[in-house]
């Protein structure tokens, strides 16, 4: 007999800087679970990361609102009174949000409610706390599966956060993870009680098998004169402000007035590109810094066992929007390579509050500089980090034990759901 059905509604599936979404849905086949993915939106035309050969979950794309009659899924099946009641007291409860795409989400969720059926959908995850996680709020009161959501950091920090709306999605749902100590504590700021009785903190986690330290010996950093290093810093983002990639690049800039040149890998897209090439050229850092691009975990990995430190001088953007526990610092410390960030949000709980870490104010690029001279011209440290690290990862971010906790919650809901589905 097959496992009860769990469907993940997102936005868009897959997506190259996503890979924590695919790598749950991967670790969560590996324990049984049967999953339905459900992707609101075309995914964009980039390209794939190799694991996603492995996935064996069909993976449906949502037609547009647009395309979609609500009124046949109202009036198909039994009962459509009962639907029709249904959807007025949705939209009695929706004028006060005064959310700008409220007609179109209803319409994804009428559309749901008969998928699910169809498909024997009892229970529906959501990454982030944004409109998909909107969809799955409305498709349980339309009468259809129980939900959950995993809480990430644009969905939570920005200043265009409804608060009120955020706290009526994480009260419905059956529970709410989030990654990190300090968005639970954010959010208990914020949100009542009610809410937050259904929060519970789950760390995001890598493969420790595939992010691993190289079999061969790390390429050495020495320093012997103030002549080009071998290349060594390497950065791995989306381009945009929350990664403070600009930091970085002021702090390569110092470093080559001390007459150390190190060259510097960027690795990522993004709305900021045009920006750094500006600030590269204006420096003149010229050939010492790539930007390579968006490129798949093959390669990411091969990098992050060539390196000799990766630097992410995460801050706080205009928006309020910020990083609550980067994927590749965690992939960093499973490969055995030091990082240096900043205190944001949870990237103290990865980095161990600088003991498998170094950790460097946000938006200070001589702050940045130090800490990268430090680590390049001391391989003994950089040793003793790399260590530090990989047994962080072993402890907190495997993705298998991680995997498990989640998998649990999961078979609660899904219990607690056929439970009350069931004759007294």
């Amino acid at each position: 007999m097959s496992s009860p059905r769990l469907a993940y509604l997102l936005k868009k599936f897959p997506r190259l800087s996503e890979t924590f979404v695919q790598n749950e849905i991967l670790s969560q086949e590996r324990l049984g679970a049967e999953i339905h993915v459900f992707s609101r939106r075309k995914p964009d035309d980039e390209p794939r990361h190799p694991e996603f050969r492995g996935l064996r979950a069909t993976v449906e794309v949502l037609p547009d609102p647009k395309e979609i009659d609500p009124w046949r899924v109202l009036f198909a099946g039994r009962d459509p009174e009962a639907k029709l009641e249904r959807v007025r007291s949705v939209v009695r409860t929706a004028r006060d949000w005064n959310h700008p795409r409220f007609p179109g989400l209803l319409a994804e969720a009428l559309h749901l409610v008969e998928r699910t059926q169809e498909l024997g959908i009892e229970h529906v995850h959501a990454h982030f706390a944004t409109d998909s996680a909107l969809v799955a709020m409305l498709l349980r009161e339309l009468g259809g599966p129980t939900y959950s959501i995993t809480a990430h950091a644009k969905d939570i920090y920005r200043n265009t956060v409804d608060v009120a709306l955020l706290d009526r999605l994480f009260g419905q749902a059956e529970f709410v993870v989030t990654v990190c100590d300090a968005n639970v504590r954010f959010l208990a700021e914020r949100l009542g009680a009610r809410a937050m009785d259904h929060v519970r903190r789950l760390y995001n986690g890598v493969d420790l098998s595939t992010f691993s330290p190289s079999t061969l010996p790390r390429e050495p950093a020495h320093v012997p004169s103030p002549q080009v290093l071998e290349p060594q810093v390497l950065s791995i983002g989306r381009l945009i402000e929350k990664k403070g990639f600009h930091v970085l690049l002021e702090a390569l800039a110092l470093l080559e007035r001390r007459g150390l040149c190190v060259e510097a890998t960027f690795v990522g897209e993004g709305e900021e590109r045009p920006r750094l090439e500006r600030r590269i050229a204006e420096l003149g850092l010229g050939d010492g810094v790539r930007l390579v691009g968006a490129l798949d975990q093959d390669q990411v990995r091969g990098l992050l066992r060539t390196a000799a430190v990766l630097c992410l001088p995460c801050l706080v953007g205009r928006d309020g929007n910020r990083d609550a526990l980067p994927t590749v610092l965690l992939e960093a410390l499973a490969s055995g390579l030091p990082a240096i960030s900043t205190p944001v949000t949870g990237i103290p709980e990865i980095l161990d509050h600088g003991r498998a870490g170094v950790l460097v104010p946000e938006n200070d690029p001589l702050a940045t500089a130090d800490a990268l001279e430090e680590l390049l011209r001391d391989p003994g440290r950089r040793d003793r980090l790399a260590r530090a690290g990989r047994a962080r990862a072993e402890e907190l971010f495997d993705a298998r034990k991680n995997a498990l906790t989640l998998r649990g919650w999961f078979e609660e809901a899904l219990e607690r759901r056929a439970a009350c589905a069931s004759p007294a």
